[in-house]
């Protein structure tokens, strides 16, 4: 079976661990809640109108929240298990494998808007009007598109760690930096004009560098733990792997998950909870600053890019005061 590709988000740090402000409320009109629905608890697997079969668990109680977990290709069941599903103390939560992720297996069509296909053909299935969006990471994107395509069903988006522009030259940036700073020594120049391909590959070099000291976990996290856990947990299940490598090995082919999306957000109306972490050097603790949204709620936690576990006191409150302000 083959690995996803060194340069996904969470996946660097799994190998290298193996070396030794509130905005304005929105206008009562957009302030729907999603409906408490009694949504029948457990594991199931739904079948989308293309074919693809799409796992998912529900658990929890009150107003329906979807999991959009990242990578890409990351599954949903770390995140549970990693504190998240204290959520279900207040939320229904729908724990989604993403089609070729986790328990889903994999499929022949991974476009964007595919993928944000299936999560209205979920929704539908289990019958829910509205649901809030629990985006981490590389998720941010789709759940972004998600509120765009399907405004009229999002209650409520909570972005987590999110970048909006998947490995763009902000990120580049920001990473080459960062390792220049942890190992004290200029490991990649960049030019101040430096074009996007410049900084990738420099990017790219940087990673290298840092994997070869022992220290790449450290784009995530500055606990190994944290890595261990992980790792225990998405190790030890067979894993579908067909998103995360067609994003990587087909890019050609999917352009659509690598632009920034960052202007898209100024379309969305949703009340959002943005969740930043200062020292999240896998998208970077400055990445929300980009975004755009009309209602946005900004919580800045201390700590890396795994905050639902990490920070997880914080975390469930912060969602927790955010939903509980919406109803």
């Amino acid at each position: 079976m083959r690995t996803l590709p060194c340069c996904s988000l969470l996946v660097l740090a799994l190998a290298a661990c193996t070396q030794p402000a509130t905005a304005p409320s929105p206008p009562a009109a957009a302030s729907a809640a999603a409906p408490i629905a009694a949504l029948a608890a457990g594991e199931r697997r739904i079948k989308m109108s293309d074919g693809a079969e799409i796992y998912l668990k529900v658990a929890g109680k009150g107003p329906v929240c979807m999991l959009v977990h990242g990578g890409p290709g990351q599954g949903s069941l770390s995140t549970e298990k990693m504190g998240a599903d204290k959520l279900e103390d207040f939320l229904t939560m729908v724990w989604l494998d993403q089609r070729g992720s986790g328990k889903s297996p994999d499929a022949q069509d991974y476009r964007l808007e595919r993928v944000v296909q299936d999560f209205d053909e979920v929704r539908r299935a289990l019958g829910a009007d509205k649901m809030c969006l629990i985006a981490h990471s590389f998720g941010g994107i789709l759940a972004v598109e998600y509120a765009k395509r399907y405004p009229q069903h999002v209650s409520e988006l909570v972005l987590a760690n999110s970048t909006l522009h998947f490995l763009g030259p902000e990120n580049s940036r920001m990473q080459i930096a960062f390792v220049n700073r942890l190992l004290g020594r200029t490991v990649v120049a960049v030019a101040d004009d430096a074009n996007e391909a410049a900084l990738a590959e420099g990017r790219e070099r940087a990673r290298a560098a840092l994997m070869k000291s022992g220290k790449g976990y450290r784009f995530l996290t500055e606990n190994t733990d944290s890595i261990r856990v992980m790792s225990e947990i998405d190790g030890g299940y067979e894993r579908s792997r067909g998103f995360g490598n067609a994003i990587f090995e087909q890019r050609g082919a999917y352009p659509e998950y690598w632009i920034d999306y960052a202007p898209v957000s100024a379309r969305i109306r949703s009340p959002v909870l943005v969740i930043t972490s200062s020292k999240d050097y896998a998208v970077g603790p400055d990445e929300y600053k980009r975004f755009r949204f009309a209602h946005q709620k900004t919580v800045t936690l201390d700590g890396g890019h795994i905050s639902y576990y990490e920070n997880n006191a914080e975390f469930v409150a912060a969602i927790r005061e955010f939903m509980a302000g919406r109803r």
